[in-house]
């Protein structure tokens, strides 16, 4: 009996020392940062002292190929598996969320786990800090797909059409665990501060960590505070903001540095960095010697910079890997690192490439892949197929990066085999992922513990007139554009439907102007000049000035609420800030469409935001 009680000690023992060497996880996204748009990779401007340290440290991924554009990156980083086939492939257009399963070969659905809940079945402590933009809505949200806390913001920048009114990254309203809360600092900082603090509370209650980190620089608007722009005065008024991001992202990666240094923590942790696709505003100072940028099919559309550091475990460290590696394969590589139980053993399109990492013997040359995405609300956008140095294009080109990194001479009648073997791959790879293309979107109502939601413009499946709808520039601008949205009602009964076309916390009339609004960015520059009202305004010039355009009145006499074939109107009171309908629906699928109309009824626009809630 003694024996058996010692042998359990023992064991259990084995276990809780195997949970302490578990190391700790960071993985860090910036957004919109290019692999030219380092100094350690030879940026001659921008300067980033505390990357340029981390790649001294680390392992350096040097043909490392993430999406073309933010949302395909993030699904690939978070699931292993191909962004067309995981269902988040677009910016917008109700496709930006992960599907919770997706089809088999054989048509039965299989689900889809996250990279936070394979951590958290093996008992960390998992948070999510910054950018998210994998859905905006219940059961999409990080807290709904493995992370215990979250600080975010919906879509894909703090100005955009679901986030709060006026945000423009200081002070801003961003959601905690799903409530709004009001921030104090600057969005960038804030993330770290964060992280920090999640950090220091995992280390003080002895658990290991997960943390992502994303970032929401240096996504436009290129708002950071003037201090960072300084250096940088002599460079075009875009690139100058946007390498004041750089530095400012650069300053908080030394200050969690340090952090984890301090506090014991830097050898025990892996710290992954990446950004989510090519250049933008940096590209024409310099792009590494590539063509192409955020949006490209083209090697600088979606290679980007990777460094994996581990002083614990892994050995060697300030070296470069120049095998093709792929964003699919972060998961199953820390899926291995860390020695996690994989609970589920699910198929996925990436490769565990840690014995790379750990020089050990492993074969990639054989390894294809392919880069396609969507901007578009219908359809695709053109692909890449990779495979080693060569690329194929949509164009049926073919270029050798060895001898053409610059991707100009088309070498595809000279090694027609080798264009074979890739567009044969396409084309299985295509069919692979069609039956997830003709998967039906929607946003779910009704379901247990439902009590309501606010729909916005964003996530409008098709779009009639003109305008962005992912943007609060237009929606101040009075553009026209109007769609709908796919609903998937879980439980039958009554619903209320209000429809405004200013936000809840504008507190506006649907038919008022609006003043402008100054940024801190712009008060912190001394601009003062609002945006002229007799022309359109895009992101652009407002990123440079820092002021968004006054909220033009519209005249609009009636709102017309569409379920379906069915449609119902309303008048509109000059001083009616919402217009609400009620209606009876069924379970299963429901398209909505909201408009606000003249006396003639021609659609003036949209309703830009709906609050649903269950009546009865």
């Amino acid at each position: 009996m003694k024996s058996q009680i010692l042998c359990l000690a023992f064991l259990l023992t084995a276990v809780v020392s195997a949970r302490a060497n578990k190391p700790n996880v960071v993985v860090v996204l910036t957004d919109d940062q290019g692999y030219g748009d380092l100094s350690c990779h030879g940026n001659p401007y921008v300067k980033t002292p505390n990357l340029d340290r981390l790649f001294q440290e680390s392992i350096r991924f040097t043909d490392f190929h993430a999406s073309s554009i933010c949302t395909p990156t993030r699904s690939q980083l978070l699931t292993g598996i191909d962004a067309v086939r995981n269902g988040a492939y677009n910016f917008g257009y109700g496709k930006t969320s992960i599907f919770e399963t997706i089809p088999n070969d054989d048509g039965r659905q299989r689900k889809v786990h996250l990279m936070p809940e394979y951590f958290k079945a093996n008992g960390y402590v998992t948070g999510h800090f910054g950018k998210w933009h994998l859905g905006d809505h219940y059961p999409s949200r990080s807290i709904d797909r493995g992370f215990d806390t979250a600080l975010t913001f919906p879509s894909a920048s703090i100005w955009q059409s679901s986030n709060y009114w006026n945000n423009d990254g200081f002070d801003d309203y961003y959601y905690r665990d799903g409530k709004i809360e009001n921030c104090t600092g600057y969005c960038n900082d804030l993330w770290f501060d964060e992280t920090i603090r999640f950090i220091r509370q995992a280390h003080q209650s002895e658990q290991p960590f997960f943390v992502y980190l994303a970032t929401s620089a240096m996504h436009t608007p290129l708002f950071a505070p003037e201090v960072y722009n300084q250096p940088y005065k002599d460079q075009p008024e875009l690139t100058e903001q946007f390498y004041g991001m750089i530095a400012n992202f650069d300053m908080n990666f030394g200050r969690l540095d340090r952090f984890l240094e301090a506090n014991g923590l830097k050898k025990s942790t892996i710290v992954t960095y990446m950004s989510d696709n090519g250049g933008t505003f940096g590209v024409q100072q310099f792009n590494a010697g590539m063509q192409g940028r955020k949006g490209s099919p083209l090697d600088g559309g979606h290679r980007v910079p990777c460094f994996l550091r581990w002083p614990d475990g892994i050995p060697n460290a300030g070296r470069d890997i120049h095998e093709l590696v792929i964003v699919q394969d972060i998961l199953p590589t820390l899926i291995d690192l860390c020695d996690l139980d994989d609970p589920w053993s699910d198929e996925i399109d990436g490769l565990n490439v840690a014995p790379t990492i750990l020089q050990r013997s492993q074969d990639l040359s054989q390894r294809m892949s392919v880069v396609q995405f969507s901007t578009k609300r219908r359809g695709l956008n053109p692909y890449a197929v990779l495979w080693g140095k060569w690329r194929l294009m949509s164009d049926g080109k073919l270029y050798h990066l060895q001898d053409d990194p610059q991707q100009i001479h088309d070498i595809a009648d000279e090694h027609a085999e080798i264009r074979d073997a890739m567009l044969a791959f396409y084309q299985d790879w295509k069919e692979s992922v069609q039956p997830s293309l003709d998967k039906y979107t929607s946003i779910d109502i009704g379901y247990s513990g439902f009590e309501r939601i606010d729909l916005t413009c964003f996530d409008w499946l098709e779009l009639e007139g003109k305008g962005n709808p992912s943007q609060q520039y237009d929606i101040r601008q009075g553009m026209d554009m109007h769609g709908f949205w796919n609903l998937h009602v879980h439980e039958k009964g009554v619903y209320r439907f209000t429809a405004r076309r200013w936000p809840r916390e504008a507190d506006s009339a649907i038919t008022a102007s609006l003043p402008p609004f100054v940024s801190e960015y712009a008060k912190q520059a001394g601009n003062i000049l609002p945006p002229s009202l007799d022309e359109h305004h895009r992101w652009d010039d407002l990123s440079t000035g820092g002021i968004y355009p006054a909220g033009k009145a519209i005249d609009i006499s009636n709102a017309r609420c569409s379920i379906g074939e069915s449609s119902t109107f309303k008048p509109v009171k000059q001083s009616d800030k919402s217009i609400s309908f009620e209606r009876k629906l069924e379970t299963g699928k429901q398209r909505l469409q909201i408009d606000f109309l003249n006396r003639e009824h021609q659609v003036q626009c949209g309703a830009y935001y709906v609050e649903i809630i269950k009546v009865k």
